[in-house]
Order: C-alpha cells, then sequence, then structure tokens
C-alpha cells in the first residue's frame, strides 16, 4: 500500500476500506463512504487502487459445501528445498487449473513455516475423487517431497474466510 491517510483512532482509511470490505464485499461504495463519513468517490478511487497494487486481489463468497454435498479437506506436505523446478510445478497447476479439472474446488493454497512446507484446502463432492486429487499431488511432486503427505478431512468449519460459521451451535452434533 503506497498511502496511508489517517482517519481516526489511529486506523488508517485503508484499513477502515479493506475492513468494510472483507466484512462485506457486496457493499456498495457509497454504503462505505456513508459509514467513514467520506465521499462515494474517494472510497472507489481508493479501492481501485488497491486493486491495481494486488492489496486487493479479489472478492469471493463464502460457500457452506457440504450444502453443495462436497467434503473439505486439507494436505500437509513437507518438500525438500524450494527450487526452480518446484514452482515452475506448482505455477503450472494452478494457472492450468489443474484441481478444477479433477473435480475439485481449491480453496487455498499456502507456502509455511513450521513442520510442514505447504497447506492445501480443497473440497471434493466424494472421498474418492478427493483421494485421485491427493494422489495426483503425490505422484506430481514425488521428486520434491521430504515424505508423504498427509490428507485430512474436515469434519466442520467454525470459521471460513474469515466469516463465522451461521450454523456455528451445530457443533454440538460433534459431541459424543
Amino acid at each position: 500500500m503506497k498511502k496511508k491517510t489517517t482517519i481516526s483512532n489511529n486506523i488508517s482509511y485503508d484499513d477502515k476500506i479493506l475492513q468494510a470490505l472483507m466484512d462485506d464485499p457486496t457493499r456498495s461504495d457509497r454504503e462505505i463512504a456513508l459509514d467513514l463519513n467520506t465521499y462515494r468517490q474517494k472510497v472507489w478511487r481508493r479501492r481501485k487502487e488497491l486493486e491495481e497494487e494486488n492489496v486487493i486481489w479479489g472478492y469471493t463468497a463464502v460457500v457452506d459445501e457440504s450444502q453443495l454435498n462436497h467434503v473439505s479437506y486439507i494436505v500437509l506436505m513437507k518438500t525438500r528445498t524450494m527450487n526452480k523446478e518446484l514452482v515452475d510445478i506448482l505455477i503450472k497447476r494452478i494457472s492450468q487449473e489443474e484441481p478444477r479439472k479433477q473435480g475439485v474446488h481449491l480453496k487455498n493454497m499456502f507456502y509455511v513455516n513450521g513442520e510442514f512446507d505447504w497447506v492445501i484446502r480443497f473440497t471434493a463432492p466424494d472421498h474418492a475423487t478427493a483421494r485421485k486429487y491427493f494422489e495426483t499431488l503425490r505422484l506430481q511432486y514425488a521428486d520434491h517431497l521430504q515424505e508423504k503427505p498427509v490428507m485430512i478431512d474436515i469434519n466442520f468449519s467454525l470459521v471460513s474466510e474469515g466469516k463465522q460459521n451461521p450454523d456455528l451451535k451445530e457443533l454440538h452434533d460433534f459431541v459424543p
């Protein structure tokens, strides 16, 4: 972010716009401007700049995949030292939308520090599709893996993309 105009309480103008968009990306610039006590054009201009600067990558809907009969999974991978070949494989698979072609919805993919190097969250219509996707990952990255990846089923999501599950109380269903 290039400029940070402060508005009040030491929270930048950019932060207030970003928070408003994260809370509800469907809100109009006019509604955000009213909340920030400013002009619609000012909000529109700054939002466009944040998009051009790739501070905002895009907008999304948080979907309860279980309502679509999809199951959510996480894959954890430990890889050898990052190299150009691995980066090229990752970029190619994502750019060519390989997960979608395999019938899965790739929700998040993170390069992380810690016990694992990669965390992948995806959904699939059934365990067989998820297993095929997992095996594709294992085979595609075989030369770069330190050990076999781990796939975990997600039983219940409390928060997704910063949004609280509206059916949060259903977590009680998991109590034996």
